[in-house]
């Protein structure tokens, strides 16, 4: 499924709607790999790897977070292409729907790789707010604040945040 909306051709709002597609795959990847235990023991034997040969083994949830943000940031840049032509409406509606997606609360004191991952890419929002209405942004805000206290939130869900009072305050 991940393929097939990644590499999608359309519009603007198909383009920002495919990023739930990459969210959805992301969590069935890493689910797919098992538990904890397993996290852990591949830490484990990865630094060893390091300490030993010199060089660090990738492990397959690695390579999944990277695979996660390189995604996220290739459908990003096609919006940002396909935003070059769309009208006013299209380009606002299609923002929205990225903004949406990409600030969905996590659980604020969860460890997972998914919700840990989903939460640092939350950065890439940013230059997309600026095209959102302004009630889809304080929509955002108030969930945003919601899910979260201002200690459990991370450096760049600040910033964003920040951003998202900037632009609702103008």
């Amino acid at each position: 499924m991940g393929q097939e909306i990644t590499g999608a051709v359309g519009g603007p709002r198909e383009i920002a709607g495919g990023l739930a597609g990459i969210y959805e795959d992301f969590t069935e990847s890493v689910q797919s790999l098992g538990g904890k235990g397993r996290k852990r023991s591949g830490k484990f034997a990865s630094s060893v790897m390091q300490w030993v040969g010199g060089s660090r083994a990738v492990s397959d949830r690695e390579q999944l977070c990277n695979k996660f943000l390189a995604d996220v940031q290739g459908q990003l840049e096609r919006l940002t292409l396909a935003l070059e032509t769309a009208d006013e409406a299209e380009r606002t509606e299609a923002c929205g729907i990225a903004a949406w997606i990409l600030t969905e609360p996590r659980p604020a004191k969860s460890d997972s790789t998914t919700d840990l991952m989903k939460r640092a890419v939350i950065g890439q929002v940013i230059p997309f707010l600026e095209y959102v209405e302004k009630e889809r942004l304080v929509q955002i805000r108030d969930r945003m604040g919601q899910a979260y206290t201002r200690w459990q939130l991370l450096p760049v869900e600040k910033d964003v945040k920040k951003e998202l009072d900037r632009l609702i305050g103008r």
